[in-house]
Protein backbone atom coordinates (compact mmCIF):
# COMPACT_ATOMS: atom_id res chain seq x y z
CA UNK A 1 0.00 0.00 0.00
CA UNK A 2 1.48 2.85 -1.01
CA UNK A 3 -1.43 5.69 0.43
CA UNK A 4 0.20 8.16 2.47
CA UNK A 5 -0.24 11.32 3.83
CA UNK A 6 1.78 14.43 2.75
CA UNK A 7 2.44 16.78 5.91
CA UNK A 8 4.77 18.98 3.86
CA UNK A 9 5.32 18.01 0.08
CA UNK A 10 8.81 19.47 -0.75
CA UNK A 11 10.20 16.95 1.94
CA UNK A 12 8.85 13.93 1.38
CA UNK A 13 8.46 13.58 -2.24
CA UNK A 14 12.61 13.21 -2.49
CA UNK A 15 12.37 9.66 -2.87
CA UNK A 16 10.28 6.63 -2.12
CA UNK A 17 12.48 5.60 1.25
CA UNK A 18 11.61 8.65 3.14
CA UNK A 19 8.24 8.02 2.81
CA UNK A 20 8.47 4.33 4.28
CA UNK A 21 8.32 3.54 7.30
CA UNK A 22 11.81 3.07 9.40
CA UNK A 23 11.20 -0.85 9.29
CA UNK A 24 9.93 -1.06 5.48
CA UNK A 25 11.98 -1.68 2.20
CA UNK A 26 11.04 -0.31 -0.62
CA UNK A 27 9.93 -2.09 -3.55
CA UNK A 28 12.33 -3.68 -6.44
CA UNK A 29 10.48 -1.20 -8.73
CA UNK A 30 10.36 1.81 -6.23
CA UNK A 31 14.31 2.33 -5.38
CA UNK A 32 15.68 4.74 -3.19
CA UNK A 33 15.77 8.03 -4.58
CA UNK A 34 19.18 10.12 -4.46
CA UNK A 35 19.11 13.14 -2.64
CA UNK A 36 18.05 16.51 -4.96
CA UNK A 37 21.06 18.51 -5.89
CA UNK A 38 21.47 20.90 -3.03
CA UNK A 39 19.38 24.75 -4.13
CA UNK A 40 19.99 27.89 -2.48
CA UNK A 41 16.32 29.05 -1.33
CA UNK A 42 15.59 32.78 -1.80
CA UNK A 43 13.29 33.87 0.83
CA UNK A 44 10.73 36.91 0.13
CA UNK A 45 8.89 38.25 2.88
CA UNK A 46 6.54 41.04 2.13
CA UNK A 47 3.55 42.86 4.45
CA UNK A 48 0.99 45.61 4.07
CA UNK A 49 2.20 48.96 5.63
CA UNK A 50 -0.96 48.76 6.96
CA UNK A 51 -1.15 45.06 8.54
CA UNK A 52 -3.86 43.65 6.27
CA UNK A 53 -1.79 40.63 4.77
CA UNK A 54 1.63 38.73 4.87
CA UNK A 55 3.11 37.12 1.83
CA UNK A 56 6.14 34.18 2.95
CA UNK A 57 7.67 33.18 -0.25
CA UNK A 58 10.65 30.65 -0.85
CA UNK A 59 11.95 29.98 -4.52
CA UNK A 60 14.80 28.08 -5.36
CA UNK A 61 17.69 29.15 -7.03
CA UNK A 62 18.35 27.20 -10.32
CA UNK A 63 20.81 27.00 -12.84
CA UNK A 64 21.27 29.52 -15.56
CA UNK A 65 20.93 26.52 -18.36
CA UNK A 66 17.27 26.17 -16.81
CA UNK A 67 15.49 29.18 -17.40
CA UNK A 68 12.37 28.19 -19.10
CA UNK A 69 11.54 26.58 -15.40
CA UNK A 70 12.72 29.29 -13.61
CA UNK A 71 10.81 31.23 -15.70
CA UNK A 72 7.72 29.04 -15.29
CA UNK A 73 7.93 29.59 -11.15
CA UNK A 74 8.54 33.11 -11.17
CA UNK A 75 5.17 33.51 -13.47
CA UNK A 76 3.05 31.06 -11.24
CA UNK A 77 4.39 32.96 -8.03
CA UNK A 78 3.64 35.95 -9.77
CA UNK A 79 -0.14 34.64 -10.74
CA UNK A 80 -0.76 33.69 -6.82
CA UNK A 81 0.39 37.05 -5.68
CA UNK A 82 -1.73 38.82 -8.00
CA UNK A 83 -5.02 36.74 -7.11
CA UNK A 84 -4.31 37.17 -3.24
CA UNK A 85 -3.79 40.85 -4.00
CA UNK A 86 -7.09 41.52 -6.05
CA UNK A 87 -8.75 39.16 -3.51
CA UNK A 88 -8.27 42.24 -1.07
CA UNK A 89 -10.36 44.50 -3.01
CA UNK A 90 -13.72 42.49 -2.64
CA UNK A 91 -16.24 44.56 -0.51
CA UNK A 92 -15.56 43.86 3.06
CA UNK A 93 -12.43 42.06 2.60
CA UNK A 94 -10.13 44.60 3.82
CA UNK A 95 -12.40 45.27 7.61
CA UNK A 96 -12.04 41.06 7.78
CA UNK A 97 -8.26 41.29 7.09
CA UNK A 98 -7.93 44.22 9.92
CA UNK A 99 -9.89 41.90 12.63
CA UNK A 100 -7.94 38.69 11.46
CA UNK A 101 -4.60 39.39 9.07
CA UNK A 102 -4.40 37.55 5.70
CA UNK A 103 -1.31 35.43 4.90
CA UNK A 104 0.13 33.69 1.11
CA UNK A 105 2.71 31.15 2.03
CA UNK A 106 4.17 29.68 -0.71
CA UNK A 107 7.51 27.03 -0.17
CA UNK A 108 8.67 25.89 -3.68
CA UNK A 109 11.57 23.46 -3.85
CA UNK A 110 13.22 21.31 -6.09
CA UNK A 111 12.07 17.65 -4.66
CA UNK A 112 13.20 15.25 -6.95
CA UNK A 113 15.70 14.96 -10.08
CA UNK A 114 16.81 12.77 -12.70
CA UNK A 115 19.36 12.54 -15.79
CA UNK A 116 16.17 13.82 -17.67
CA UNK A 117 13.93 15.32 -15.59
CA UNK A 118 13.79 17.97 -12.84
CA UNK A 119 10.65 18.04 -10.49
CA UNK A 120 9.44 21.11 -8.54
CA UNK A 121 6.73 20.75 -5.64
CA UNK A 122 4.53 24.00 -4.72
CA UNK A 123 3.73 23.51 -0.95
CA UNK A 124 1.54 26.28 0.40
CA UNK A 125 -1.64 27.89 1.42
CA UNK A 126 -3.72 31.17 1.56
CA UNK A 127 -5.69 32.70 4.39
CA UNK A 128 -7.95 34.78 2.91
CA UNK A 129 -10.75 34.19 6.25
CA UNK A 130 -12.95 31.74 7.24
CA UNK A 131 -12.57 28.72 8.88
CA UNK A 132 -8.52 27.55 7.81
CA UNK A 133 -6.32 28.18 4.97
CA UNK A 134 -6.84 27.12 1.62
CA UNK A 135 -4.12 25.01 0.04
CA UNK A 136 -2.03 25.53 -2.46
CA UNK A 137 -0.90 22.51 -4.30
CA UNK A 138 1.29 22.59 -7.50
CA UNK A 139 4.17 20.76 -9.43
CA UNK A 140 6.29 21.60 -12.38
CA UNK A 141 8.35 19.10 -14.37
CA UNK A 142 11.22 19.90 -16.54
CA UNK A 143 12.72 18.41 -19.59
CA UNK A 144 16.48 19.09 -19.36
CA UNK A 145 16.85 17.63 -23.25
CA UNK A 146 14.05 18.98 -24.27
CA UNK A 147 14.70 22.83 -21.93
CA UNK A 148 11.72 23.00 -21.70
CA UNK A 149 8.50 22.32 -18.64
CA UNK A 150 6.38 19.25 -19.27
CA UNK A 151 2.70 18.32 -18.07
CA UNK A 152 1.92 14.69 -17.45
CA UNK A 153 -0.11 14.21 -21.20
CA UNK A 154 3.09 15.61 -22.86
CA UNK A 155 4.75 12.40 -21.72
CA UNK A 156 2.42 10.02 -23.57
CA UNK A 157 1.51 9.10 -27.29
CA UNK A 158 -2.48 8.52 -25.77
CA UNK A 159 -3.02 10.80 -22.77
CA UNK A 160 -6.45 9.03 -22.23
CA UNK A 161 -5.83 5.63 -22.08
CA UNK A 162 -2.38 6.60 -19.98
CA UNK A 163 -4.67 9.00 -17.38
CA UNK A 164 -7.25 5.50 -17.25
CA UNK A 165 -4.36 3.22 -15.92
CA UNK A 166 -3.22 5.92 -13.87
CA UNK A 167 -7.30 6.36 -12.00
CA UNK A 168 -7.44 2.68 -12.05
CA UNK A 169 -4.28 2.14 -9.96
CA UNK A 170 -4.83 5.16 -7.68
CA UNK A 171 -8.54 4.07 -7.01
CA UNK A 172 -7.31 0.64 -6.11
CA UNK A 173 -4.81 1.92 -3.36
CA UNK A 174 -7.36 4.91 -2.19
CA UNK A 175 -9.95 2.27 -1.76
CA UNK A 176 -7.52 0.05 0.09
CA UNK A 177 -6.77 2.31 2.68
CA UNK A 178 -10.33 3.15 3.72
CA UNK A 179 -10.01 -0.36 5.32
CA UNK A 180 -6.78 0.37 6.68
CA UNK A 181 -6.68 -1.50 10.24
CA UNK A 182 -4.53 0.68 11.93
CA UNK A 183 -4.92 4.38 9.92
CA UNK A 184 -8.24 4.18 7.75
CA UNK A 185 -8.25 7.23 5.19
CA UNK A 186 -10.97 9.62 6.40
CA UNK A 187 -12.95 9.27 3.05
CA UNK A 188 -15.87 7.00 1.26
CA UNK A 189 -16.01 5.32 -2.21
CA UNK A 190 -17.99 7.53 -4.14
CA UNK A 191 -15.49 11.17 -3.32
CA UNK A 192 -12.49 8.50 -3.71
CA UNK A 193 -14.15 7.72 -7.47
CA UNK A 194 -15.16 11.33 -8.22
CA UNK A 195 -11.60 12.31 -7.09
CA UNK A 196 -9.52 10.13 -9.15
CA UNK A 197 -12.17 10.34 -12.27
CA UNK A 198 -9.46 10.71 -15.50
CA UNK A 199 -10.28 13.93 -18.11
CA UNK A 200 -10.91 15.84 -15.22
CA UNK A 201 -7.33 17.47 -14.43
CA UNK A 202 -7.28 15.16 -11.55
CA UNK A 203 -3.78 14.12 -12.28
CA UNK A 204 -2.18 17.46 -12.84
CA UNK A 205 0.45 17.18 -9.28
CA UNK A 206 3.07 14.89 -9.67
CA UNK A 207 6.72 14.06 -8.75
CA UNK A 208 8.76 11.50 -9.52
CA UNK A 209 10.29 8.16 -7.83
CA UNK A 210 14.12 8.20 -8.51
CA UNK A 211 16.38 5.49 -8.14
CA UNK A 212 20.22 5.87 -8.05
CA UNK A 213 20.09 5.09 -11.96
CA UNK A 214 19.32 7.93 -12.95
CA UNK A 215 15.75 6.91 -14.26
CA UNK A 216 12.52 7.73 -13.52
CA UNK A 217 10.96 4.17 -11.45
CA UNK A 218 7.02 5.77 -11.05
CA UNK A 219 5.53 8.41 -10.49
CA UNK A 220 3.71 10.05 -7.19
CA UNK A 221 -0.05 11.50 -7.92
CA UNK A 222 -0.26 13.70 -5.18
CA UNK A 223 -4.33 14.77 -4.79
CA UNK A 224 -4.91 18.08 -2.36
CA UNK A 225 -7.44 18.25 0.79
CA UNK A 226 -11.06 17.50 -0.23
CA UNK A 227 -10.11 15.78 -3.82
CA UNK A 228 -10.06 12.28 -2.48
CA UNK A 229 -10.09 12.56 1.36
CA UNK A 230 -11.52 15.31 3.76
CA UNK A 231 -9.38 18.35 4.61
CA UNK A 232 -8.40 17.15 7.76
CA UNK A 233 -6.65 14.06 6.47
CA UNK A 234 -4.62 16.37 4.30
CA UNK A 235 -2.89 16.00 0.82
CA UNK A 236 -2.71 12.06 0.07
CA UNK A 237 0.05 10.72 -2.00
CA UNK A 238 -0.16 7.79 -4.46
CA UNK A 239 3.17 5.87 -5.42
CA UNK A 240 2.61 3.82 -9.11
CA UNK A 241 5.14 2.17 -10.61
CA UNK A 242 6.30 2.64 -14.23
CA UNK A 243 4.48 -0.86 -14.95
CA UNK A 244 1.66 0.57 -14.92
CA UNK A 245 1.77 3.12 -17.79
CA UNK A 246 5.00 2.11 -19.91
CA UNK A 247 3.31 1.24 -22.80
CA UNK A 248 1.72 4.32 -23.03
CA UNK A 249 5.31 6.64 -22.52
CA UNK A 250 6.23 8.31 -26.08
CA UNK A 251 9.01 6.50 -27.41
CA UNK A 252 11.62 9.58 -26.54
CA UNK A 253 11.06 9.18 -22.85
CA UNK A 254 10.72 5.60 -22.82
CA UNK A 255 14.57 5.29 -22.06
CA UNK A 256 14.07 8.25 -18.99
CA UNK A 257 11.80 5.43 -16.87
CA UNK A 258 12.90 2.06 -15.80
Amino acid sequence: MFVRQIMSLVFVTAGLAACKGANEQPADNTATAPAAPATVTAKDNQSSASGLYTMELKLPELAADQAPLKDAINHYVDAQKKGFLTSLDAPGARDRAREMPWDLNLDVAVAAHTDRFINVQVDGSAFTGGAHPAPIVDSFTYDREAGRVVTLPELFTDPNAAETALAAESRRQLLGALDDQDDPLASTSEQIDEGTAPGKNHYRVFTLLTGDDGKVHGLTFIFPPYQVASYAAGAQAVDIPTEVFASHLKPEYRDAFR
